[in-house]
């Protein structure tokens, strides 16, 4: 067995390496309830979402974040590289320090060395896990502080007397960022006290002085951040779930988790813990990270919203079913079939990781990496507005000082009621897009130097836009399968086509490098100027 520091290492490259393959846009949250926030936090600039209006997120995840911010700040390093990339490279360096605990779990809860490495290998072969390693999402945040937290925890027969506390505070952390994984560690707890030496001693010693004091740290922390007296755990869980709240955001049927969910993020890995689960193979670890797993399934089954990323935290969990899998195949068929199973699994693995982090939903960071490319060139800040789905591209915490103004189609959902049953922004700019420019976008247009929107959507009112002096400039590639009716497989760029007055010739039409590039390659074409006779000028 390598030393742990070692296997640390290599983890380590391997989720930075990551951070540099996934490019690929995921979900909002992942800017919106992270590096947004903090972004907000130091600098003073940054969207911030309806949910902290409300009060219904910790602001403990963006604060981390914002203490590098800060750094980067006080140094003079706050360049839009750093600003973007040091919050995932953090995240990916944590996420390697839940990998060697996990790696630790495996040997310490599996009955041979050999299960616990297959265990290992079919947990860091998961696509999903190394596409959502480098996220700055709250659930790859929980799901690397709860495997870190496990190394104390004290299951059967191992640790029983030892020192408990740490993950303990940790576990409550990980609730205070994600309320939900109090399922997880609500099924350990159970096991702790089942198998404690002294109950009393557990409860009244550990577990209370210990949950008044950080959940009281906590409520003193969010109530300062939000200026009033505040607890995000509760208003979470009221909002989401005794509300339902989550259903806002789209409705799925209990079974989801079961034969959408959990196939596509687990893949081969889906299939082979339930070989080893059903089989009840004598070599079978704890059943209590299966416990877990399924309380936590059976209680999110219940809730109108489901999500992929909500299953991120017990992944971990079920690869540790899978080695016996993979052992008892090894034994049963021999090694012969072994090398293909273990291909086939890293193979489907490897290309699903590949195309989803570099060809899958690339569009909204290809667009805004044009934008500020565009903004380089015409050596000032730009001014933004993305007539696409709400939070459909990176926020000042991407562009940093490149983008001045960033405006969004609103969707917040309307809890105050003031809106008295009408539909919000997004839904009315989708139900009518013409009248929608009309009736709010022709006074505002001029404001921006770039609009932003998806092709088919451009293609019904470009001629609205062409007729107010905008220019068709740029086509980025989204991705080749849609999640969306209101996604296209490219986003279009639309240029403000300002006249200015030049020393030279007076008013002109101020064009970006690309466009001037093609109004020269077209009149050569043409024949109407010969390429030694025109010029370029930059503006």
């Amino acid at each position: 067995m390598m030393s742990s520091f070692r296997v640390w290492l290599l983890l380590a490259l391997f989720r930075l390496f990551s951070v540099y393959l996934v490019v690929s846009w995921f979900v909002p949250d992942e800017i919106y309830q992270s590096t947004e926030v903090a972004h907000r936090l130091v600098f003073g600039v940054g969207h911030i979402s309806w949910e902290w209006t409300y009060g219904l997120r910790s602001y403990l995840h963006p604060a981390i974040i914002a203490v590098f911010f800060k750094l980067l700040q006080f140094f003079d390093f706050d360049y839009r590289f750093l600003v973007y990339q040091l919050p995932r490279i953090i995240h990916a360096l944590l996420f390697s320090l839940g990998d060697i605990s996990y790696y630790r779990l495996c040997y310490r809860l599996s009955k041979t060395s050999r299960i616990a490495l297959f265990s290992f290998a079919s947990y860091l072969t998961c696509w999903f896990v190394f596409y959502c390693g480098p996220r700055t999402l709250s659930n790859s945040l929980e799901t690397s502080l709860t495997l870190i937290a496990l190394t104390w925890f004290p299951f059967e027969g191992a640790h029983e007397h030892a020192y408990t506390i740490p993950y303990i505070v940790i576990g409550l952390v990980t609730i205070i960022i994600r309320p939900t994984v109090a399922l997880i560690w609500i099924v350990f707890g159970i096991h702790h006290l089942t198998y404690c030496w002294s109950k009393l001693y557990v409860v009244f010693a550990l577990v209370v002085p210990t949950t008044i004091t950080v959940i009281g740290t906590c409520v003193v922390f969010e109530s300062l951040a939000l200026g009033e007296l505040n607890l995000p755990l509760w208003n979470f869980l009221s909002f989401n779930v005794l509300k339902g709240g989550s259903a806002m955001f789209g409705v799925h049927p209990w079974y989801w988790y079961f034969t959408e969910g959990l196939p596509s993020v687990l893949s081969v890995q889906f299939f082979l813990a339930v070989f080893a689960l059903i089989g009840l193979h004598p070599l079978l670890p704890s059943y209590l990270p299966f416990c877990a797993s399924a309380v936590y399934v059976v209680f999110h089954s219940f809730l109108p919203h489901k999500e992929q990323r909500f299953l991120l935290p017990i992944i971990p969990f079920l690869c540790l079913y899978t080695g016996v899998a993979i052992d008892k195949i090894r034994v049963s068929f021999g090694r012969a079939k072994l090398f293909p199973l273990l291909f086939t699994m890293f193979f489907i693995n490897a290309i699903i990781a590949l195309v989803a982090s570099r060809y899958h939903q690339v569009g909204p960071f290809q667009a805004s990496h044009a934008v500020i490319t565009q903004a380089a060139e015409s050596g000032k800040s730009f001014s933004i507005a993305a007539l696409m789905p709400c939070y459909s591209l990176p926020g000042h915490s991407y562009f940093h000082h490149d983008v001045n103004k960033l405006r969004m189609l609103d969707c917040s959902p309307d809890i105050s009621g003031k809106r008295a049953g009408k539909p919000d922004e997004a839904d009315t700019f989708y139900a009518n897009h013409q009248q929608w420019l009309e009736d709010v976008f022709e006074n505002e247009h001029q404001q921006y130097d770039r609009i932003l929107m998806y092709e088919k959507t451009y293609l019904r009112v470009a001629d609205w836009f062409t007729r107010r002096g905008w220019i068709d400039c740029h086509r980025a590639f989204h991705s080749y399968i849609l999640t969306s009716s209101r996604e296209d497989h490219y986003i279009k760029h639309s240029c403000n086509g300002t006249i200015v007055e030049h020393p030279e010739f007076g008013e002109v039409i101020q064009l970006t490098g690309d466009q001037r590039d093609k109004v020269k390659d077209f009149l050569i074409k043409v024949g109407i100027v010969k390429e030694e006779n025109c010029r370029v000028h930059g503006f």
